[in-house]
Formats: C-alpha cells, sequence, structure tokens
C-alpha cells in the first residue's frame, strides 16, 4: 500500500498530526486557488463586456444608489416632478453621455487605475450638474441632495470597483497570446508589448512550422513546439488568443492546427485582425490591396452617406448658431496677440482629391512660413501665439470649418485634410495613402483624438493606420463616440 493511502488508513494519532495538518495546508491552498481562479474568470470576463453591457451596469450602479437614498434618507425624493421616474432617467441619460465624453467606456480605462479613479469622478460630477441644470432651471422642480448624494455614491463604490477587478485579473494573470510563425507580420504583437502598446496580454511564445527553430529565441520569446504541437501547448500555457501570420494561414496544415485551437476555446486571428483589435489601427505595412477588397469598407453605401450628410448639416448649423456669439471676442483676443488677419485660408485636399479652401481661426505669426514652403505644423510649435495655443488646445480655432462642413467639403467626422504639397509626398512615400481620400475629410475623427499631431512621415504613417481603422468601422455609433471624446477637449485640454 502507498503511504498516502497508508496515512489516510491509519488511526489519528499524535504521529499523524503533521500529516494532517500538511493535508489540511494543502486543502486551504487549493481553496484559495480555486477562490482565486474564480475571481480571475470573473475579471476577464468583465474584460470582454461590449461597451453596451459596461453602460447597463452603470445604470444599475447609478439606480440602485438611488433606490437605496429614496427607501432610506427622505420620504419625497423628487419634489414637484411630473413624472415619477424623469429624474433617475435624466440623470442615468447624463452619465452615460459623460462617461462617453470622458472615455469611461474605453476598454484602455480598464488598464489604468489612475484613468478608472480620474474618469469616474469626472464623469459623475458632469453627469450631477446637468441633472441639477435640467430639473431645475428647466423643469422648474427640485431634487433632493441626499438622494442624489446616495446615488452618486453608489456609483463611485460599485462603478470603479468593478473596473478595478478587471484591471486587478489582467494586470496579475494577463490573458495568454500565443504566436503561429517567427516572420515579421507574426512579431507585431510583440513589438506592441514591448512598447506598451497592448497591455492585459502576456506572450508565451512561438510555435513554427521548421522543427529545426524548436527551442530558438524570437524577440525574447522562445519557440515552444511546431504546429503538431499546439493543442499541448495552448493547454499547458493557459493559452487565450492566437496570432497566426496571413500567408502562413494558406498552408493546409497550419490551418488544420488553427481550428484546433477553436476546438479549445482559443480565439483565432490574423496579425492585421488582432492589430485592430487590440490597438484601434490598420498596420499598412502589413495589408495588400486585398485588404481593401474584402474588409466590407462602409464609404460607398448610400443610405449611410445621406445619413451622415444630413447629421453634418445640423451639426453644423446647430453649431455655428451656438458658436457666433464667441467669434468677436475670438477675433478679438487674435488681433492682440500678433498683427495680421483673424481668418486664415489654405488650400486642403478632400475626397476624391478634390481640392478646397479650408478656413480657420489664426493661432500662428503672420511669417510663420516666410520662405514659402510649406512647413509641418509639431506640438508646441514656437510660431503659434499664446492666445494660439488656448485656441489650439480646445479646438476653438476650428470653428470656421463648420462652413467648410456645411458647403460640403468637409464632414463632421472623418481623417485630416492635409495641404496639396504633403498629399503628393505623402503618397509616394507611404503605402495606400492615397485612399484615406475615399471620404471627405473631418472636423475630428478617430486619428485626431488617438494621435494628437503629425510632424513627420512616419507619425503621418500612424495617423493613416488609425484613419483606414475608422473608414473600415464608420457608423453612428463609432462617430458618436468621436464627437464626444472631442467634446471632452474642452474639459481635459488637448487629447
Amino acid at each position: 500500500m502507498s503511504a498516502e493511502g497508508w496515512v489516510i488508513s491509519k488511526p489519528i494519532g499524535a504521529a499523524s498530526i503533521g500529516t494532517l495538518s500538511e493535508a489540511a495546508a494543502t486543502g486551504f491552498e487549493a481553496v484559495r486557488t480555486g477562490r482565486r481562479n474564480f475571481w480571475v474568470l470573473i475579471g476577464r470576463l468583465l474584460w470582454s463586456l461590449p461597451q453596451a453591457a459596461w453602460v447597463v451596469i452603470d445604470l444599475l450602479c447609478l439606480w440602485t444608489g438611488i433606490w437605496l437614498g429614496t427607501r432610506l434618507l427622505v420620504w419625497w425624493p423628487w419634489v414637484s416632478v411630473p413624472y415619477a421616474y424623469l429624474p433617475e432617467a435624466i440623470f442615468g441619460a447624463s452619465l452615460v453621455v459623460s462617461g462617453m465624453i470622458f472615455g469611461w467606456y474605453e476598454r484602455e480605462t480598464l488598464l489604468h487605475r489612475s484613468r478608472i479613479a480620474a474618469r469616474s469622478l469626472l464623469s459623475i460630477a458632469l453627469a450631477t450638474g446637468f441633472t441639477y441644470i435640467v430639473i431645475h432651471v428647466f423643469m422648474y422642480a427640485g431634487l433632493s441632495r441626499r438622494v442624489a448624494a446616495g446615488g452618486v455614491a453608489t456609483f463611485l463604490i460599485l462603478g470603479p470597483a468593478i473596473r478595478l477587478l478587471a484591471y486587478w485579473s489582467l494586470r496579475n494573470y494577463p490573458l495568454g497570446l500565443l504566436i503561429i510563425g517567427t516572420g515579421p507580420g507574426e512579431q507585431l504583437a510583440v513589438r506592441a508589448l514591448k512598447s506598451r502598446l497592448m497591455r492585459g496580454y502576456r506572450i508565451v511564445g512561438f510555435v513554427d512550422t521548421d522543427p529545426d527553430r524548436v527551442g530558438r529565441i524570437r524577440q525574447g520569446y522562445r519557440v515552444l513546439g511546431t504546429v503538431d504541437e499546439i493543442e499541448r501547448i495552448c493547454l499547458q500555457n493557459d493559452v487565450h488568443e492566437v496570432v497566426i501570420g496571413s500567408e502562413l494561414v494558406k498552408r493546409p496544415e497550419v490551418a488544420e492546427s488553427a481550428l484546433a485551437c477553436l476546438r479549445l476555446g482559443c480565439r483565432v486571428t490574423n496579425e492585421v485582425t488582432f492589430c485592430e483589435k487590440a490597438f484601434g489601427e490598420v498596420p499598412v505595412e502589413h495589408i495588400g490591396p486585398d485588404w481593401f477588397l474584402f474588409a466590407d469598407l462602409q464609404s460607398h453605401r448610400e443610405e449611410a452617406a445621406a445619413v451622415k450628410r444630413i447629421a453634418d448639416v445640423i451639426t453644423a448649423v446647430v453649431g455655428l448658431i451656438l458658436s457666433l456669439p464667441l467669434w468677436p471676442l475670438i477675433a478679438l483676443l487674435a488681433k492682440l496677440a500678433s498683427r495680421g488677419p483673424v481668418f486664415y485660408s489654405q488650400q486642403r485636399v478632400g475626397q476624391n482629391g478634390r481640392i478646397f479652401t479650408l478656413y480657420k481661426f489664426r493661432t500662428m505669426c503672420p511669417d510663420a512660413e516666410a520662405d514659402g514652403s510649406p512647413t509641418w505644423a509639431v506640438e508646441n510649435d514656437p510660431r503659434v501665439n499664446a492666445v494660439g495655443r488656448f485656441l489650439r488646445g480646445s479646438r476653438l480655432d476650428e470653428l470656421p470649418q463648420l462652413w467648410n462642413i456645411l458647403f460640403g467639403h468637409m464632414s463632421l467626422v472623418g481623417p485630416r485634410p492635409e495641404r496639396p504639397e504633403f498629399v503628393e509626398q505623402l503618397r509616394r512615400e507611404i503605402p495606400f495613402y492615397n485612399e484615406r481620400l475615399l471620404i471627405k475629410p473631418g472636423l475630428t475623427g478617430w486619428a485626431q483624438i488617438n494621435f494628437r499631431y503629425g510632424a513627420s512621415v512616419e507619425d503621418t504613417r500612424k495617423k493613416l493606420q488609425l484613419d483606414l481603422y475608422y473608414i473600415k468601422h464608420m457608423g453612428v455609433e463609432l462617430d458618436l463616440i468621436i464627437m464626444l471624446r472631442t467634446f471632452g477637449t474642452f474639459f481635459q485640454g488637448a487629447w
């Protein structure tokens, strides 16, 4: 009989105390491990939730606090309100809009404790202020401060706590990532992880089709085996996602191995799709013309273009009406800052290469390009005057572009319009740069809110990757997110 079996069948006595203590310790460790695995699973589940699910979670947190405040703190929470649940609806809608403005619902927020704390405070503060304004000023009603405080407190406790669970799970137990292939395309994820562009993942290593490469080190990670061993490697290393090179997937044995990963419950993508999901951009150096053919681009849908144009016209008209009182003040500040005209006009390239005149409030000195040669605008550009820095940081210098939107030269959301001189240069140096002209340029856009300035060809390549992501995924929902994020500039400064 084995020693383990003898201990179990042995009568309990002094000689067995140490063995029982070890068994108890092992049992407690198993319980702790089980609990840890449970919370890790919950955290990873939270990480994978779509934006709509996070909106529902926040609304439940807020309305739970309001309900508790109503039951515990006051007898009549809403005073003189014609509809009983209207204040809760206003508060909830304000919280959702405020969260979108400050990036509260972005996945990147889950990877930083500081962002979770700051954005939760900013979102609930703006939502509370807006709710009071609507109820007191427009509805001529009252709002119990104690009930509102109950909703705010509950949201600030539960909302960040739930997100911190996802943060803890991904920081301490990041998702396993296995890469099939060792070529340049397959090493995109490695470079992104090393440059801290991608968080929440741990690269477990590579697998390759060549047995001679097994055991070698690539980019600091080991080739763990061949594609024939991929099931064992995934199980042993707790792999959750597999990235496969676009060229390798055409080989039958590699495709069969990828199917095996799917049967294990792993997500399988190629390197381009992985970059889209992880970074919100398309790596131009790893795509070909076939990407545009099979990406199901939304730019040529007539019904979508009609809806976008109607939204552009309405927004431009409303924006001009609301902002016109500011124009005399901005003009006065621009004149006091330096001599020269108040407005600045420049030739830009629009949809399908058409040239149009773009208008802005002047932010630079009049002789910014005294030699006549086009010059890249950079962050903290010394040619920008003091007033211009404020106007650029708040985006107020771009208000005259609402006329460009009204005339149809631009859209509210789209790629940034560039000067013809730069476009000619960039077409030659960056592949597929011309394809960003498939849609109208925008007052704001996915690239503008994620990458502020393009001061070089390499910066422009980065912005092009963001623009291509927008062109592929453009729609009402993404446009709304971009506009709200842009509006947040007024509260947070330049992005």
